[in-house]
């Protein structure tokens, strides 16, 4: 259990290694192997070399997904139970900027549904793109630009520059399943 854990309450440990079981099953499957998945001090997972990897959880669902970094260069899941509608009201402005606010308007989904579709899928977009920047960024630096309920897919783009390669405008496109208790968001490419 890392050092940042070792106070947390059981719920966000369980939470933690239910994911970490997940991603070993998950590697298992790639090479046959069950190795220990540390942690960086950013708390992001560190990958068994040729691997690349996100996991999500939440109070009743872990997930993991692992690729070979010689075939994919981005890969980020994230799962999150439907928020209610007043908490979407409160969220809403510290995750959507306008142009979202305007794509929800035109969405059949109800507000608390893609309130919740723009989170998930921005906290997927970070994961996937984390590791290759380094560098923290907030709700506010990235857009879904497009979004397709019927097929679940969507397009994110960065808002801010991180350096030649990840320039304002790049952009990913990503996918969506709606479930009953929440939706699942994962971008890998």
């Amino acid at each position: 259990m890392p050092q940042s854990l070792q106070s947390a309450v059981n719920k966000r440990c369980a939470e933690y290694l239910a994911g970490r079981i997940v991603a070993r099953q998950a590697i298992e499957r790639i090479n046959g192997t069950k190795p220990q998945i540390g942690t960086h001090k950013d708390r992001s997972p560190i990958w068994p070399k040729g691997l690349i990897g996100s996991i999500t959880h939440s109070d009743r669902f872990a997930a993991a997904a692992l690729a070979q970094q010689k075939y994919h260069q981005f890969l980020g899941i994230d799962f999150e139970h439907w928020i209610n509608a007043q908490l979407a009201d409160e969220l809403s402005g510290q995750i959507l900027d306008k142009y979202e606010k305007q794509l929800l308007s035109q969405c059949s989904i109800s507000f608390e549904q893609g309130v919740t579709l723009i989170f998930s899928a921005k906290e997927s977009f970070y994961k996937a793109l984390y590791p290759h920047v380094k560098t923290f960024f907030g709700f506010d630096e990235a857009r879904v630009s497009s979004m397709d309920v019927a097929s679940g897919r969507f397009t994110i783009e960065l808002l801010t520059s991180f350096g030649d390669e990840f320039e304002q405008g790049w952009a990913i496109k990503g996918n969506f399943k709606m479930l009953p208790d929440g939706i699942l968001t994962y971008i890998f490419y």
